[in-house]
């Protein structure tokens, strides 16, 4: 399938946000975790950039849902199941006990249905289940998207799931408020795009064209977006369910700022991390606890985060890299 540079782009540059946050949103340096906070909105563009080449993917080539099901879990399963067997040798060896109860729940995916075991091991595999239900899903959600206004469809749906979690004031646990649903919006945006960009109408694939989006709509789309969403969190409670719109239309406004600013070595950086951004995102939460547990008491903090980062790259790229040779993924 013909690649398409922003989407690369733009994936890499989410994960790499992610990841960053992860890292340094712990660690109390003031403004800084803050700043980088906001990195956590990469969330959002990634399912939009998922829904994008996935349907895209589906008009080109469509495949039955066993064959989807199978070349999607053949890809994000292995490695997953891999990393979490590492976790619990990790807690063996530095707990001595074996999670037996929380690895199970991974292993086999019912961790997403229990308040108490879908953000254990490590909290970011929260994300984990949310892309295998959209997985299981998919079927479903391009009938709907075919249908007349789909995309509205999908929008509403997303926006009556949050209302209900709201109202049942579950906005704070995980199954919930992170159920596919809620982001279904953004997923259903990316089948959008693909659609029109599939046709190649010339009005069409500006959409993947950075130099028709003016500099002067991406900056109000930035500082709307992030200044909406910093006000809807600085309320938190249920307020946090509906900023998910500004805080994707600043985080992609930022994004595609950088994209066209043209800086080569930048844009190339985030474009590679895209080819092993799911490694990245396995891997990243059980090196940091790694290199902090070890590292914490013999460098400076400064020193320690910017080791673990690099560590977490590289143990990707070659996590990727062996998955590759010994044939588990393709």
């Amino acid at each position: 399938m013909k690649k398409y540079a922003i989407i690369d782009f733009l994936k890499g540059y989410s994960i790499f946000t992610i990841v960053l946050m992860h890292l340094v949103g712990g660690i109390s340096i003031g403004i800084v975790s803050k700043a980088v906070a906001f990195g956590g909105a990469g969330v959002h563009v990634f399912i939009l950039c998922s829904g994008f080449g996935l349907y895209l993917s589906y008009l080109k080539n469509p495949l039955t849902y066993k064959e989807f099901l199978k070349r999607r879990f053949g890809k994000i399963y292995t490695p997953y199941a891999i990393v979490v067997l590492l976790w619990g040798a990790w807690l063996l060896e530095t707990k001595r006990t074996f999670p037996i109860r929380e690895i199970a729940s991974h292993l086999f995916l019912y961790k997403m249905f229990s308040f108490e075991l879908d953000t254990s091991l490590c909290y970011f595999y929260w994300f984990i289940s949310t892309i295998i239900q959209f997985y299981l899903f998919y079927p479903l959600i391009i009938k709907v998207f075919r249908l007349k206004s789909g995309a509205c469809i999908l929008l509403m749906i997303s926006l009556l799931w949050s209302i209900i979690v709201g109202i049942l004031g579950l906005e704070d646990k995980r199954p919930w408020s992170s159920f596919f649903l809620q982001y279904l919006w953004e997923f259903g945006l990316g089948m959008w795009i693909a659609k029109r960009v599939f046709l190649e109408k010339s009005e069409d694939m500006k959409l993947m064209d950075i130099h028709s989006y003016s500099w002067l709509w991406l900056l109000i789309g930035a500082v709307s977006g992030m200044g909406l969403s910093a006000l809807m969190a600085w309320n938190s409670g249920i307020l946090k369910l509906y900023n998910d719109i500004p805080s994707m239309i600043g985080y992609l406004s930022v994004a595609l700022m950088i994209y066209k600013s043209g800086i080569n070595i930048l844009n190339q950086f985030f474009k590679c991390t895209n080819a092993f951004s799911y490694e990245l995102y396995l891997v990243h939460g059980l090196v940091y606890v790694v290199m902090i547990t070890i590292l914490t008491s013999r460098i400076p903090i400064a020193i320690l985060l910017i080791i673990s980062f690099l560590s977490a790259y590289l143990i990707a790229y070659a996590y990727k890299w062996i998955l590759q040779k010994i044939k588990l993924i393709r």
